[in-house]
């Protein structure tokens, strides 16, 4: 059995989403598409904008057979750590020959060379891009100046998101020798551009419909494919409204005004001072986005500033932090993405786990601490609802995966 793997947010699924899966197929032959999906936070530190089994569905309505999650763990860390808990986990299915991921990258081989520099990277090299960092530059600046300091070529790609994630998912197999082939598909539009383009100009990015729904401006409908766009109307129905980080705004400002820069040094990716400035912005703001834009600097971006808020409200500290997953969360499937399962469960060297309350305890200490931030994540967001009757506990112990 053949399956393409690839790697996304569904954030929510939109008309690009489609394209991809779509040109996936057309490119590559297989027996099914597997996604590997971020559950309620993203990679950006934002709430997903509906839960993870709602934009698992989406997915599973539109080309994907079978949905797991990117256990929290990696599904809110920075780009290397994301990706490498994405492609680790789509490595572990043992069903997975090759990764279909969209870039910006008109030269795909520029890529390769990169990602091969940096996987064995050079003394000339670390000591460049130290200079760098130590200019108070952020890790992602530092890297792109000292491969153009050294002319390495294709430097000037890592200026876009896709083709960052792409760079990493290509060093996590290099590194890993993974039996994994890239493929990629070229990416039709800006995924930051807030702004709706016209049809011939390509499609409009996830950013932009969030804001839509969240204005409740009805041209989001317009952007999804029609299952999904009957989702997403049966949710609001249901009063699951769109979620945002604001939703959590006292709660982040209450765990800020309660702790001490000792204490916040203990949330994971923060240090080197900027548990200080966290400390003092709380205390002199009023809002998350003044917060952020406070805390921002040239070293500390807005992302990552919104991340290690999200490690805050989760308590995200260093006993949970993992270099892989340990274990295969299933989200969703459809009659294909069972038959898969089945197959799976021939090759997969990790648990897949369906039932999580029966499957918890049979899990080592590792994956049990893994799980726990995944549930701790999932109670968390369902306090962002405005329904009271809406933030259940333990959801993510109780549901079962969505078939379709």
């Amino acid at each position: 059995m053949q399956i393409t793997g690839i790697v996304a947010e569904y954030n929510p699924f939109h008309n690009g989403h489609q394209y991809h899966i779509g040109q996936t197929k057309a490119l590559q032959e297989s027996d099914g598409i597997i996604a590997v999906m971020s559950g309620n936070f993203t990679q950006r530190g934002e709430a997903a904008v509906f839960d993870k089994w709602t934009r698992a569905e989406m997915a599973l309505r539109c080309g994907v057979d079978l949905v797991l999650e990117l256990p929290v763990a990696f599904a809110v860390r920075s780009a290397g750590y994301f990706a490498k808990g994405a492609v680790l986990s789509l490595a572990a299915t043992g069903v997975v020959s090759h990764l279909s991921c969209g870039v910006e990258s008109q030269s795909t081989n520029q890529l390769q060379q990169l990602a091969q520099f940096l996987s064995d990277e050079t003394p000339q090299y670390q000591q460049v891009l130290q200079q760098y960092l130590q200019q108070g530059l952020s890790y992602p600046s530092a890297r792109q100046k000292a491969l153009s300091a050294l002319h390495i070529d294709g430097a000037e790609q890592l200026q876009t998101p896709n083709n960052i994630l792409a760079l990493h998912y290509l060093q996590t197999i290099q590194q890993e020798s993974l039996p994994i082939t890239p493929v990629f598909i070229s990416r039709l539009g800006d995924y930051n551009d807030t702004a709706i383009p016209q049809i011939s100009q390509g499609f409009a990015s996830a950013s932009a419909i969030r804001r839509l729904l969240c204005q409740e401006n009805s041209l989001w409908q317009e952007q999804v494919p029609r299952p999904v766009a009957q989702l997403i109307h049966e949710q609001l129905q249901q009063g699951y409204l769109p979620m945002q980080n604001q939703n959590f705004e006292q709660i982040l400002f209450a765990l800020l005004r309660r702790s001490t820069p000792d204490l916040l040094s203990d949330i994971i990716e923060t240090a080197e001072g900027l548990e200080n400035r966290i400390y003092t912005a709380a205390h002199q703001t009023h809002t998350l986005e003044d917060l952020c834009s406070a805390i921002k600097s040239k070293r500390y971006t807005y992302t990552r500033i919104q991340r290690i808020l999200i490690h805050l409200l989760l308590n995200f500290t260093a006993q949970y932090a993992a270099e892989q997953p340990a274990y295969l969360r299933v989200l969703g499937f459809n009659q294909t993405g069972q038959k898969i399962l089945k197959e799976m469960k021939k090759h997969c060297t990790l648990p897949i786990i369906i039932r999580p309350a029966r499957q918890r305890h049979q899990l080592d200490q590792q994956a049990q601490l893994m799980l726990a931030l995944d549930c701790r994540a999932t109670n968390l967001y369902d306090l962002g609802y405005a329904l009271p009757s809406l933030r259940t506990y333990n959801r993510d112990l109780l549901k079962m995966p969505v078939q379709v």
